[in-house]
Formats: C-alpha cells, structure tokens, sequence
C-alpha cells in the first residue's frame, strides 16, 4: 500500500511526521477548554415583557396574546410556551432542528416592532435573549456576617458583587437575598387632598428638577465645546425642597406633602445558609468559555477579596461546578488509561511478543494523542462526551494496530524478512483494515446528524470516535509497519528467550488458545452441514431476547450521583415572603436532621422554595442518593400549603418522569379535567412529587370604574389606574446619584395609608377644570380570586401534571397512568393532551437513533459491496448485526441498568464493532475462493486464520470497556450502561459471527449459483 511502501522506503520522513502529529496533539490538549457538557446552541429564544402592577389575566390579554400572535407567523416555529405572572410576560419560542438561532432573534424583534402600537404604552422594553444550554451558575457562595442584611448587602455590592463582575469570562453574577438602597418619597394623602396636588404633578416635578442632560454644542475659538445641563440632587434632603407647583405666590414643596426616607427595596427574594440568613450569589460564565479557568480565576478574586473584607464577613462556596467537571473528566481520563492497559495486555497475551505488543501499545496513545489536534480543529473541548467516546473507542484504536501486527507477525513466521512481511502483511490485510474504520465511521457519523437536542448533545462524542478511527488507521498503515520492520521478532524467538511463570503461562494460555480453535473449526463443520437449524438457533435468540426488554426500564439519561440532592417547592398563590421563609425553615428543621447533610442552602421568594442538600460523597454513606431523596420526601409531605419535587444529580438539569401537558380555550373545563388527571396519578404505584401547576388564585378588589359618572367628571380610567398605580405599589420616579451608584427614587403613600381597604378612601383623582374628583364617587370595588400564574402552550390555556418515579422506571409509571386514565375519566372535546418531560425526550429521541441506526446500516452495506464488489455478499454480514443485541439486552438486565439514551448509543456502537469482526472472516475466505479453494473449506480456512485476531480485537474492546463499567467515580452511572450493552453484544455476537456469518454467506452463494443458474464456485 502507498502509506505503508513511504513509510518502509523512507523511516525518517515517516517518522518525523508522526512526532509532528503528537506535538500538535499535545500542544492542542494545553489549550483545548474543560467544560462538563458539549457548548449547545438550542433554538429557544425568550421574550420578556414587564408592565407593572398589571395582573396576569390582563397581561394575557393585552400583552401575551398579541406576541403570541405575531411570533406563530416567523417560518419554523415548533411551540410557543408562555408564562404570565403579576406584571411579567415571558414567551419562549421553540424552533426546528436546524433554525439559525440570531435570525431568529432577528425576525422577533421585527415582530414585536410590528406591533409595538397594540401594546399598553407603558410597557417596558421587550427583553429578547437566546437560550444558553450552558448558562447555569459554574460557582455558587454564600456571603454571612453578624451585620445587619443592610450593612452586609452594601458590603456585597460595592466589595463582592462589582469586582467580580471584572474577571474575564463572567457574563453575570445575580445576588439572593441581598436589600438595594432605595429613596422613597412617601405621601400624605391628606395633606394632596387638601393642596389640591395629584401624583402626576408630583411625578413631573421630580423628573423635572432631578436631571443630568446633554444639552447641545457651541463653538469656542474653533473649538467645539459641550454643552450639559446639571440639576441632579446632591444629598437625599433635598428631594424635600423640590417644588411642586407655585399658586398665587406660595411655593408648594415635596415637604409639604410628602415624608423622604433613605430606605431599602421591598425584598423579593432570602437566602438561607446553614440555617441562618446569608446572601446568595451566582455566577454564569459568558458562553463559550472556559468552566474551569473562569471558575479558577473567581475562586483566586474571592480569596483576594476576602483579605479585604471586614473580618466578621465571611465567603463560603456551596456549588463550585468545575470540582465536578474535573471530578468527571478524571474519572473518565481514568477509566481511559485503565482500558488501554488492560487492551495491551490483551494484546500482549495473544501476540507472546514484546515487540509486537509494544508497537500496538504505541500506536494507541499516538491516536489519542493527534485526536486532540482535531478536536482543537473542530472547536471541541474537554467534556464528558468527547472524553467518553475517546475512552469507549480505546478498543477500536488498537484494533486495527492488531489486526496489522497480528497479520505481519503471521507472514513473519513463513520465513520472511521483517520488511517484506510488514509489506505484505499491511498489504494483505489493508483493504479489510480500511473497509472495518470506514464501517465505524459510517455507525457514528449518522448519530451527529440526528435532529434537536440529541444531535447536538452527541455530536462530539460521535465525531470524536469517527475522527480518531480515522486517525488510528493512518497509525496502523505507516507507524505500525515501520516499527514491525524494526522491532518484531518470530514468535519462537520472542517466547525463547521468557523464563519462569510467565513463559510458563504464555505457552499454556497459547495450547488453551489452539485447543479452542479446533473445537471452534469442528462446531464449524457442524453448523456449515445444518445450516437452518443454526439460523433457527440464532434467530430464536434474537427475539427471545427482545423478551428481555419487558424486565428493562428505559430512561432519558441516568442521574449521576453527586451527593446533591435540589428541592423545589411551591406555595400557595398569595404567599408572603416571610410567610415562605417560615415555610423554608420548617422543611430545612426536617431536612437537618438525616443522618450525614453537610450543608443545606436555601433561595426563597414568596411563590418559590429552593433547597440544596449536600451530602457526603457516595462513597462515604451507606445508602443512594434515590434512596436518600425518598426518606427526606416521606418526612416533608407533611408540610401543608406546598407542592415541592426533588432532583437528584442530573446532567440536563430537572425532568420529569411524567409530565402531562393539557390544553383548552375553556379554562373551568380545563381545571376540571387536569385535576381529575392529578388524582389519577397519585394512585398510580410508584408516582411521587404529583403536582400540578395551577396554584390558588390571591385575593383581588378590583376596582371598577363607572364610565358615565367618570366622563361626566372628567376622569379618564388611565388616570385611575396611574394614581392607583403609584399610591398603593409605587412608581420609580427618577434616580438618585453617588458618586459610586445610583439608586432609585420611589413614589408611593406612606405606610398606614396603604395597609387595608380603608385606605382606598380620601383617594382623589383629577378630574375636568383642575378638580379633584374622591375616587368613591366615580368607581366601586368587586372582590375576586385573581390568577397569580397563567400558562400557555401553543395559544391555549395549559395545565400541567408532572411526577417523578420511585420504584418503577418512566415508561411503567406513564403507560399505567394513560391506561388508568382512559379507563377513569373522559377528556373533553375542547381538551388536548401533549406528553413532555422523560415521555417527551425519548418520544423525540428514539426516531432520530432509528434514523441513524438504518442510516449506520445504509452505510455499512455499501462500505461492503465495495469491498466486496459484490451487492449480495454484504448481506452475510448485514443479516448478522441483530445478533448484538442479544448480548446488549441480557447485559443491561443482569446488571439492572435502564436502557437509556447511553446504552442505545453503544447498541448503535455494536453495529459496527460486529462489522469489523465479519468483515476480517468474509474478507479472508473471499481471497481463498478466488485462489481455487472449494467455497466450505475457503471459510473454514478463513474462520481459522482470522479466529485469533477477531478473538483479539473482541477481547481488547471488553478489556477496554471494563474500567468504564466498573467504574464508581463521579458521572459513572451514565456511561455504565453503554459499557455493559457494548460487552455483553460484543460477545454474544463475536460467537454469533463466528458460527452465523459463514452459514449466511454459504446460503446467499446458494442462492446467486441458483438464480445465475450455475454452480458455486
């Protein structure tokens, strides 16, 4: 072969090339980034629309609506989701696989200017923002101190928080629990009834007299000079001297109406540490990033801010997510040198050479090595998926150095001389070598191209195999044959010169292996004479296994283990935050007191609950992280006026085992059904955390103006809603300017004036000819229960009905939940039904792996008709790749494992590991029949010859695959799973292949000598 003739004719060019390649390799390792997930660009984007004080239903309708509306016209929308709480509208778009996502943005925010007219005028400025698969905090720290939360949170700000912010690759840090500095300018509702003052002129005169504004330009000597008009506040007093109107003389100031207080936002949010009150921070890198170098350089700027800070200050980080990407990465760095020593060792008890043995040693880490390179190429980094498939391929990359080195050695042992036997070995075997890579390669390149989510979770882990195969075969047609020609010895020579136990073993591991070959070559014969009943034997096997699949529970992806455990609760609609912080500090009393919690770490605001529970890693407790969620959950079901899930370890954040989406214009019948769908889930075995998210509406006085007697007084309802706006929840005014921040300047009634329903009275608005109008004159109040959250999925209505599972896996607990359903209740005409959740990502999951599967075959076939030259012969080896399966199932039920979205991978994986086998066996008889060797004894020959490096390249991948199975470090529960399917098919269907693939080859002749009407060759 070219490669293989440069490589012995010129060593040093050969040479230098390959050190070339490991340079670069190594030189791409240093800079490649660490990172726990691949960087994903998901086609979600989300608009956020603020209008404060407005409730969720007439945000729905004024605002969600007409967005709604506007986003469904953009080409490739898949679902609208939509979430509307008091005064917040936000809508995420979800488009198809494949949808540039800044076109997109693009397209939205020409939307939404489209119809900027038909939303309320004083609607913030819509927020556009693309989802980020990689924007959750990389670091976590909690901030206590003896300060009062005043005095500490001016100590986040301006020594924490600001400085932070400075450290490249942060793209945002987000504080709980913190109070901001505010000025609130605080009215006498008397006092403006009886100065005949409105909101509105108060609202005016601070703007007016509280401004920093650029005013033009004039020329000086021909120099162009600025100029800038200066009226800001200088100290907080003197909003008090701001003057409000000027009657007849008399200057009217804020101080004569009004109180000014130095004070502190309403807090919206708490955080607990360790039971007591903290701050809580979070960090989220800007995308693209390195985890661990941005998580390094903040860790090194907290350490140097803490020798800055007030000594009864103190920072404590709770979630450092680059420990568990380098705890990750190690483990799987780990299992990566522990399968390459085991497939050497392989190597090195088949070939009982050391030279042979070396030189498939050195060939692996030189794949590994210039895999880098590529990865550097492709924008890849350091993550979980591309290390894995790096560590599944150890293997494959020392196949195909077997395969060679086995293959020289052999021509080496009939007398000839080390160079022509690396010439002709390579030579001999290149054309199978080739065609077994580019069957890999054919497997993996499909899993890349499956569309969403999936795709592009898998992408690295697939180009990353199919990219170091490639790779591994340049190795085997250059390095290998050039040190075979240097190094390798005959094996009587090599074995001569051992002594003691290990020539001992060598020699009897070696009449092991040639007593197998016999039984192997007479089973052989046997089946070659009954050929249907050994296809009936294999066939039945194969659907008996299909059995395997009632006993094996199916899942998304397996959580990992981490010793966090998150809970999620949420409260009843209405709830104040002290009464949620009260909530939190009952379940934190519950949850301090299992055995082991190192530290519980709570966020708080008054609809949501968080609490982080870390307990001691897995190896050092008895009992699992499931096992310990479910503990904690049977003691805080106690708890009245929550719902609450919990999450354990999980790579794609929280999701549900079952989660029901339903959908209606009419919302009581909506209701209704959802809540009888709730009940029937909560009597399903094995459902826990049952909720669903429609929560209890809060009270609400709507306060109703009469259009008549308000029209003949001149009152516009805008008006009302303003001067009500701003009495009762406050309008940011202006802002107040240090020389460090600015603080916002709030107008709102004073305390006892706005603590009932008694405080609507005295209330006046301004009505026509400068008169104040009492507000119980021109409107009434009606009470009512108003949502405090409205969801939408696809312009309806939704309510959704989530569980996780205990016990039983997803699939049982959603097919016994539908089946109950149908049977218990009846939906609605004006009711649909939509699975989301675990149901939802393998509904969306298994066709694409179909596709790529037929893909992987598709491709298979036709690396092998032309190889083979023959559109008939591929199908001995195609009819034989089912046969995989059979050991993947059994595998993955012995082991208890789930049949998740790692194990389907490595089933899709066995496809072309089975090829690789078959392909040396078909390859092999193929050249005997064309020397003049009768068809059965060419492929007892060939099953023979190619028994020892098939046996290999089996037992090297098991090898390899075996630390990956076993192994107990951290994210070692989702790789388990494709490492059993890949062992267990990899030897059912090596003994499979061995016994079936002949059979098959000899039925198909059969069959082409019958219908070209003439006998075999």
């Amino acid at each position: 072969m070219f490669l293989t003739d440069i490589s012995l004719k010129r060593p040093v060019f050969a040479t230098v090339i390959i050190i070339a390649m490991l340079a670069v390799g190594a030189m791409s390792y240093i800079g490649l980034p660490i990172n726990e997930n691949p960087e994903i660009e998901i086609p979600y984007i989300a608009v956020a629309i603020s209008l404060p004080g407005t409730s969720a239903e007439q945000i729905e309708s004024k605002v969600t609506k007409r967005v709604e509306e506007s986003v469904g016209q953009i080409s490739g929308v898949k679902h609208i989701t939509s979430s509307i709480s008091e005064g917040v509208s936000q809508t995420v778009i979800e488009f198809k696989s494949g949808t540039e996502v800044n076109v997109a943005a693009q397209d939205i925010k020409d939307k939404l200017s489209g119809i900027r007219g038909t939303l309320p005028q004083d609607i913030e400025e819509p927020i556009i923002q693309k989802f980020d698969f990689a924007a959750t905090p990389i670091i976590s720290f909690v901030v206590t101190s003896p300060l009062s939360n005043k005095d500490l949170s001016q100590v986040v700000e301006d020594d924490i928080t600001k400085k932070l912010n400075t450290v490249k690759g942060v793209g945002s840090v987000t504080t709980y629990g913190s109070q901001v500095r505010e000025i609130h300018i605080k009215l006498d509702k008397e006092k403006m009834a009886s100065l005949n003052v409105t909101t509105a002129q108060i609202t005016q005169s601070l703007q007016s007299d509280n401004l920093d504004r650029s005013s033009g330009k004039v020329s000086n000597n021909d120099k162009e000079v600025s100029l800038r008009t200066n009226g800001t506040v200088k100290e907080v007093n003197d909003f008090l001297n701001i003057l409000v109107a000027n009657r007849n003389g008399t200057e009217l100031r804020i101080k004569d109406i009004a109180q000014v207080e130095d004070t502190i936002k309403d807090r919206d949010s708490l955080s607990y540490y360790k039971g007591a009150e903290s701050i809580g921070i979070d960090i989220v890198k800007q995308s693209g990033e390195n985890t661990t170098q941005v998580a390094d350089d903040l860790k090194a700027k907290i350490a140097t801010i803490q020798t800055s800070l007030p000594k009864d200050v103190k920072l404590d980080i709770v979630n450092d997510n680059s420990q568990v990407i380098r705890a990750s990465v190690a483990e799987v760095q780990k299992t990566l040198l522990e399968g390459c020593i085991l497939a050497v060792l392989v190597v090195f008890l088949f070939l009982r050479n050391g030279g042979s043995t070396a030189i498939s040693a050195i060939s692996l880490p030189t794949s590994i090595i210039t895999t880098f390179a590529a990865m550097k190429l492709m924008n890849f980094s350091l993550n979980t998926m591309s290390l894995m498939g790096l560590s599944l391929s150890v293997g494959l990359l020392i196949d195909d150095a077997i395969v060679v080195v086995e293959n020289i050695v052999r021509h080496l042992n009939m007398g000839k001389s080390p160079i022509q036997a690396a010439k002709d070995g390579t030579s001999e075997i290149g054309l199978a070598v080739t065609a077994t890579t580019f069957t890999i390669v054919a497997v993996f390149l499909p899993i890349t191209m499956v569309d969403g989510l999936i795709g592009a979770y898998f992408k690295e882990f697939g180009l990353t195999v199919a990219v170091s195969v490639l790779i591994s075969l340049f190795v085997s047609f250059t390095l290998v044959p050039l040190m075979a020609s240097k190094y390798i010895k005959r094996e009587n020579e090599e074995l001569d010169k051992k002594h003691g136990p290990l020539r001992k073993f060598l020699i009897w591991f070696n009449h092991l292996f040639v007593k197998l070959a016999r039984v192997y070559t007479r089973l052989l014969r046997v089946t070659l004479k009954h050929r249907t009943k050994t296809i009936g034997i294999a066939t039945a096997m194969f659907f008996g296994s299909l059995l395997l699949l009632n006993f094996i529970n199916i899942s998304f992806l397996d959580s990992s283990d981490n010793g966090k455990i998150t809970i999620a609760a949420t409260t009843d609609g209405g709830t104040t935050l002290d009464s949620a912080a009260e909530t939190t500090k009952r379940m934190e009393s519950i949850l301090s007191k299992y055995p082991g919690v190192v530290y519980l770490y709570s966020t708080v605001t008054p609809s949501n609950i968080n609490i982080s529970v870390q307990l001691p890693d897995k190896n050092a407790r008895k009992e699992t992280l499931s096992e310990a969620a479910n503990k904690m959950r049977e003691s805080l079901i106690q708890i009245p006026g929550i719902s609450f899930s919990m999450t354990i370890g999980s790579t794609l954040g929280e999701v549900w085992a079952t989660e029901i989406h339903f959908t209606g214009d009419d919302f009581n019948q909506l209701l209704d059904y959802s809540m009888q769908a709730e009940k029937v889930l909560k009597k399903i075995p094995g459902a826990v955390d049952v909720s669903i998210s429609y929560k209890t509406g809060k009270a609400e006085a709507i306060i109703e103006v009469d259009r008549d007697k308000a029209a003949d007084l001149g009152v516009s309802p805008l008006v009302v809603a303003n001067t009500l706006g701003t009495l009762f929840n406050g309008s940011i005014v202006t802002q107040y300017e240090t020389e460090k921040d600015r603080f916002d300047v709030k107008v709102l009634l004073q305390d006892d004036q706005r603590k009932d329903f008694d405080s609507l009275k005295g209330i006046y608005v301004p009505g026509s000819n400068n008169s104040m109008v009492p507000l119980d004159q021109v409107t009434k109040q009606v009470f009512a229960m108003g949502s405090t959250t409205i969801s939408r999925y696809d312009k309806a209505r939704e309510i959704v009905v989530t569980a996780n599972a205990s016990g039983v896996s997803a699939t049982q607990l959603n097919t016994q939940f539908n089946t109950a359903l149908k049977n218990d209740t009846k939906m609605p005409a004006g009711v649909s039904q939509v699975s989301g959740g675990d149901q939802e990502m393998m509904a969306e999951a298994i066709p694409g792996l179909m596709q790529a599967l037929l893909m992987g075959i598709l491709f298979i076939y036709l690396v092998l008709a032309a190889l083979f030259e023959s559109f008939i012969d591929p199908f001995a080896i195609v009819l034989a790749l089912p046969f995989g399966i059979i050991g993947a199932l059994l595998a993955l039920f012995l082991s208890g494992s789930n049949l998740s979205m790692m194990a389907m991978i490595g089933i899709i994986m066995l496809m072309g590991l089975v090829t690789k086998n078959a392909i040396l066996l078909v390859d092999y008889a193929k050249q005997k029949l064309s020397e003049g060797e009768e068809r059965n004894e060419a492929l007892l020959q060939a099953s023979s010859t190619r028994l020892r490096p098939i046996l290999m390249t089996t037992l090297a991948m098991v090898f390899g695959m075996i630390p990956t199975a076993l192994s107990t470090g951290l994210g070692s529960e989702g790789r388990a799973p494709m490492a059993y399917a890949i062992i267990g098919g990899l030897i059912t269907s090596t003994f499979l292949t061995l016994i079936v693939v002949p059979v098959i080859y000899t039925l198909l002749d059969d069959a082409k000598g019958f219908f070209h009407k003439k006998p075999s060759s």
